[in-house]
């Protein structure tokens, strides 16, 4: 077989698939494969209705096979999708389940258990733990930093 018969990674990798979320409800994922000289990155962003804002999103690396990045992708989201950091209370108020928060960050807020959040309801959130130390810690979506 020629070097230029040998098929890409391109052609045998998902561009799609679905996990269940905390509550058992089937999240579909579109899968992006970038080859670059460095590595494979991968990136899964959850499908939403046109002008929806949020969603999860997923990343991760691998510097020498695209099916490992795979791996580490799906293992990512089955465990983001497992946990529920925010809950509804009363009037709509939305308040950390476990006093810890994860997700990402959007435009003009954060997301959080798929659902887009303005900076300002966050800051109202942050407000119930006044007085509260916390710690901050943001991360390379891909790991690889």
């Amino acid at each position: 077989m020629h070097e230029q018969d040998e098929p890409t990674p391109e052609e045998y990798f998902p561009t799609s698939e679905s996990f269940p979320d905390f509550t058992g409800k089937r999240r579909e994922f579109v899968i992006e494969l970038e080859v670059q000289s460095r590595g494979y990155f991968l990136r899964a962003q959850e499908k939403r209705r046109s002008g929806e804002e949020g969603g999860y999103t997923f990343a991760a690396y691998s510097p020498v096979d695209p099916f490992f990045a795979l791996g580490l992708l799906r293992d990512k989201i089955r465990k983001g999708l497992a946990t529920r950091y925010l809950l509804v209370v009363e009037h709509g108020r939305r308040t950390p389940s476990h006093d810890r928060l994860k997700g990402h960050i959007g435009y003009g807020g954060v997301v959080v258990d798929g659902e887009f959040i303005a900076f300002e309801e966050l800051c109202s959130i942050l407000d119930t733990y006044e007085g509260f130390q916390f710690s901050l810690t943001i991360v390379d979506p891909y790991d690889a930093v």
